[in-house]
């Protein structure tokens, strides 16, 4: 189910551990979901298990595995057995990490979605870091997220919407994913001010980390794909 609406950001759900929730999420016809390979993550999920998640999402959705610190050739080992999509790189990585990967024929041509903090103009390496990645061909995109440099996303933590707005230069060379503490309560919210090309969430779907609630799941898809069509019916009538 794709949405009608133009003006609508993409949807990643992240995070999956169990067969029926990535079921429904496929169902909704989300543009990507999220597994993750990091073994501090409360949504830790081994290859034996991905690989069953995977084939459920194979062809009907973007499958991202969710790596910390691995090593291109511990990726290649989990790309194989899980048939992942995309690689998103949630950890201190640097452009190092790709030169070494595309050295693997199962990395060469894969698309990097890269998780950076952007704690604002007190911190100007994160604009630098952000810039060399935006401009680096295997990226197909940045993801924004709140900072925690232990847990490494799904916290729950809200990332600062107000030092994405207007968007940051380094943020429009690639497709732009916010993350970070979105809810159904707060997404118009943050779409709003931030705009962003998509919508990347975990604690926020979810009754416990790693188990999705079906009901969570499509109220967001909801409010996504509705977002802005008041307006738009209002300039038409």
């Amino acid at each position: 189910m794709t949405s009608p609406n133009p003006n609508a950001p993409k949807i990643k759900f992240c995070g999956f551990t169990r067969h029926e929730d990535l079921e429904v999420a496929c169902s909704l016809g989300v543009d990507a979901i999220g597994l993750n390979f990091y073994a501090r993550s409360p949504r830790y999920v081994d290859t034996i298990r991905a690989r069953e998640l995977s084939m459920i999402a194979e062809g009907r959705t973007t499958r991202v595995g969710v790596f910390v610190n691995s090593t291109p050739s511990e990726v290649v080992n989990v790309v194989e057995a899980c048939s992942l999509d995309v690689v998103q790189l949630h950890g201190d990585e640097g452009l190092d990490w790709i030169a070494e990967a595309i050295i693997h024929p199962q990395l060469e041509k894969m698309p990097i979605l890269r998780a950076l903090s952007w704690r604002g103009p007190s911190y100007p390496e994160d604009e630098a870091t952000a810039g060399k990645w935006a401009n680096h061909n295997a990226v197909s995109g940045l993801l924004i997220d709140a900072h925690d440099p232990v847990q490494r996303g799904g916290t729950g933590k809200v990332a600062r919407w107000d030092l994405l707005c207007p968007r940051p230069v380094p943020l429009q060379k690639k497709p732009f994913w916010l993350a970070g503490g979105l809810t159904p309560q707060n997404i118009h919210q943050a779409l709003d001010l931030v705009r962003p090309d998509g919508i990347d969430l975990a604690s926020g779907i979810e009754i416990s980390p790693g188990i999705k609630s079906p009901e969570l799941m499509k109220l967001v898809c909801e409010k996504i794909r509705g977002w802005g069509q008041s307006e738009i019916v209002n300039l038409i009538s």
